[in-house]
Parts: structure tokens; sequence; C-alpha cells
């Protein structure tokens, strides 16, 4: 294994960025250029707490009405210039007010202006309480420089991070440490390159053409590098929350018994202990555990494809040969990306539903093509992980029906006018103690209509070099960490 003599980190993502606005993005490699390069007004702990980052402090006034920020008086841009008030104004107006147009749109829903209160002083105005604000001022918004575009910050992007954008390739981002960043980051370069195909990934990682890889391999292959001293693994529980999405407009996922039929035929336990080698908890919720709003009482959906198959039956799909034939009651599709364990997964899960008489026709798309269908409601079902849970309110955008595309993340179409009040409510709330209550009656809400059906929460694991010091987990692989990660000096060759 050949290591780097530069400075240099090179992490194998599964797909390049797609957007480098952090307004527009919604994949998960572009925030991992988010999490280096273009922070947010605050950004998480290991724990998922939220702490200050661009904004030095914060508080909530007018009862929940005002939140105020005060930046911090050091931060600067990658091009030199002092990050002010105006640039939050920028970034977060250009979404509330609709200038720049995506989907994130509806995450800001309760925001009526974002204005300056001085050079250092943002306030967030909104139209009632509201909880969720600093989820959402994240580097999953990063703040950008006023009065830049989503083209030209998609084409040079500058940010206020540790890493500056140097290069960009169909395959790669790289980013070099920004000199005005507070506390220069240890290493002197970091490349985010896709390396799609997991064998061609894991040979990279012994070869020691890229040094880290989060989340990215399979898991039955861990446990050789596990033996390899050469390596370290860095495991911990995480928030990474794999499920799959149904259309609730197709005509027989409309039907919540059919939705709970599908659900009833997998075997998520043995999934987890097969495919994924333990490294997940089947869930029942998208909150991960530990989360102060987690519902850890929700019943079991056990595995039972006799009571799916009665549930198809109740719903007008009878097994069409009368005895247990080879024709299926219902055939669905599933989509999903290229990606070895995904398809692999998709392969167990078409099995398994096939013991209760469903049909899961696999279609395996490169991830863009998948991912702008899934995007745009050309699924029946499909199968993704969210990553980065930290805020209840995450229902809100995924569930309430204000939020179908383009201006929110309900794909499914979900529609439930008693959710929709009670996600109003918890939105409306601040103090923790009183939103959990909230929040529990949603979880149970969506786990009896099963607008998606939860499979697990991801444990992550993070791959490395044994020579790379200073990596921390973060609960939902963020890298995060990365401004402190360095070489371990090498030991001078014996004269």
């Amino acid at each position: 294994m050949v290591l780097p003599d530069d400075g240099s980190l090179t992490v194998a993502v599964e797909n390049a960025p797609r957007q480098l606005d952090p307004r527009v993005a919604t994949d998960q490699a572009s925030s991992r250029v988010f999490e280096l390069a273009i922070p947010g007004l605050v950004t998480k702990d290991e724990r998922g707490r939220f702490v200050p980052d661009l904004a030095a402090s914060w508080e909530v006034l007018d009862d929940g009405r005002r939140w105020r920020f005060h930046l911090r008086r050091d931060a600067r841009f990658h091009d030199g210039r002092p990050l002010t008030s105006a640039d939050v104004v920028w970034t977060y107006g250009s979404i509330v007010d609709g200038t720049v147009p995506t989907a994130k749109k509806g995450a800001f829903a309760p925001v009526e202006r974002v204005l300056a209160v001085d050079e250092a002083t943002v306030d967030f105005l909104t139209r009632e309480p509201w909880g969720a604000l600093l989820s959402n001022v994240t580097s999953y918004v990063g703040v950008v420089p006023a009065g830049t575009t989503p083209e030209a910050q998609n084409r040079s992007p500058v940010g206020a991070g540790p890493f500056r954008v140097t290069r960009r390739e169909p395959d790669r981002v790289e980013l070099a440490a920004f000199d005005g960043y507070r506390g220069r980051p240890r290493l002197e370069r970091v490349v985010l390159r896709e390396v799609q195909d997991v064998t061609v990934r894991v040979l990279e990682l012994r070869k020691g053409s890229v040094q880290l890889v989060v989340n990215g391999v399979p898991p039955d292959v861990v446990p050789m590098f596990e033996r390899d001293p050469r390596f370290r693994i860095v495991k911990e529980p995480g928030s990474n929350y794999a499920y799959l999405g149904l259309n609730l407009e197709d005509p027989a996922l409309a039907d919540p018994r059919v939705r709970r039929a599908l659900a009833l035929a997998l075997d998520r336990e043995r999934l987890v202990a097969t495919l994924w080698r333990g490294q997940g908890e089947v869930t029942e919720t998208l909150l991960p555990p530990g989360h102060w709003a987690r519902h850890d009482a929700l019943p079991r959906l056990a595995h039972d494809p006799v009571a799916a198959r009665r549930l198809l039956d109740e719903a007008g799909f009878p097994d069409p040969d009368g005895a247990g034939g080879p024709r299926p009651r219902l055939a669905l599709t599933y989509k999903t990306s290229t990606d070895e364990t995904a398809r692999l997964q998709a392969q167990i899960l078409q099995a398994m539903a096939a013991e209760a008489g469903i049909a899961l026709e696999i279609r395996s798309l490169e991830f863009a093509t998948f991912y702008a269908d899934v995007q745009r409601g050309a699924f029946q079902v499909f199968s993704l992980t969210r990553t980065g849970i930290d805020e209840p309110d995450l229902y809100a955008l995924l569930f309430h029906s204000r939020n179908l595309p383009p201006t929110g993340a309900n794909r499914g179409r979900y529609r439930n006018p008693a959710l929709d009040r009670l996600l109003d409510l918890g939105g409306r709330l601040v103090d923790p103690a009183l939103r959990r209550p909230v929040y529990l009656e949603v979880q149970e809400i969506v786990a009896r209509d099963l607008p998606y059906v939860s499979l697990f929460t991801r444990t992550n694991v993070a791959v490395m070099p044994a020579a790379l010091d200073g990596y921390r987990s973060y609960p939902s692989g963020e890298l995060l960490s990365l401004p402190e990660v360095a070489w371990r000096p090498r030991a001078p060759a014996p004269r």
C-alpha cells in the first residue's frame, strides 16, 4: 500500500457531487463538499447536537418568532471577502422569497423574512414560533456570497469553510486548505473522488490510491480490513435511515392494506443480519436511536407473509392460481441504483416479497437517472438512505401535503390532513419537552399509514489506513472531522 506524502487525502464517494450551490443541491455527495467548504450558521457535534459555526451564538426572541444570530467577526470567504449579515440575508432570503427555485423552500416555509440587524447580526422572522430552524441553517444550506446565483456558485463555488474548492471534474472535486480559516486544516488537500463500483473501491483502498471510505465498503468485506493491521476501522451507531419509498398515487399502493402487506412480507431482521452483517438496527421510525423525539414503543412490524397474503385478499389481490401457484397477486416496479449492495438488497427483498405473492421487478439505474426519477415521482417503489437526520420536523418536509415536489420532498404524494395539523403544531413549538408528545403521535400515524416502509438505521463504518490520525465519526457519516485529520509522521528510513 502506497500512501500520499504530499499531505493529501482522497475520499471515495459513490457518486460525484451534482450541484455545488447548497441552496439547490439535495444529493449526499454535494453535501460532503458543503461540510468541508460551505458551512452554515451552525454545525453538529459528534452526538448530533447543534453548535456554533459561522454564528458565534444565537438567541430565541419574541416567544419563538425571532431567531437572532450573532456572526463570527473573523469569518472570511475563500475569495478574501469578509462574511457579513448581507451574505446570510441573501443566502436564506433567496430561498424564502423564491429568487432561487429549490426543493428546499419547503424546509423554510415558516420563515417570513431574513433581515440584517447590523453587519454582524441577522434575524429570522417567522410567522409563528418555529423550533426547527437550526437544522436548516447547517451546511445543509451553507452561506454563499451576496448576489451569487446557483449557476455561478455551481461553476465556481465560494464558501467560508476550512477547505476551498480548487478544481472540479466529472468524477471528482478537489479542495485545498484555506489559509484564511480559523485554525488551518492539517491536511493540504482533500479529493472527493467518484468510485461507483464497490470492487474497484475496495481495490483502490487496499493499494492506497483512495485512503478513506465512509459507509461505502460492502458489509461482507469489512472483516477483511479488520484483520489487516495496515487499516483502521471506525464503527459507531449512526443516524442514516434506509427505507422503501412508495408512490401513493399508484392505484395499488394507494391502498394502505397493500403497503402494509409489502411491509409484512419483508424480513428486515434477516436482511440486516445477512447482507448488512449486523451493521444496522431495524426501525419503525426515521429518527435514530437515542434521539430526544424518537418513539421507542412503536409496534414492531414482524415478518408475516401469511398476514400479508390475507391483507392482499382484502385489498382485491387474490391468489390468481388459487393455491400458491407461480403467478403473483401483484406486480410492482422497484427502482434502485447500480451500486452492488443496493442491487443485492433489492434482490433479497424481491425474494421475500415473492413469498406473499408480490412480484418486485427490479430496475437498476445509474444514480443520476435513478435519482431524477425519484425526484419527479416516476416510481412505484424505490429504495434510498436518508442521511443527516437530526430534527423531527423532517417529517414535515417528507410527508406534509404542502411539500409536494418541486418545493418539498413528499415524493410519494402522501396526504393526511390530521398529520398536517400535527406537523404544523410541532413546527410552532420551540421547547423540546412540548414538541416531543406531538412527534410521538406523528410517528404513530406514519407507522400506521406507511408512506415509507422503514428498513433499518445503519451503523457508520469508516475504513482508512492505520497511519491516518484524527478521524472522528459523526451521526450521518459527515466529513466534519477532516480539518483535524493528518497523516502520522513516517519513521525515518534506516541508514
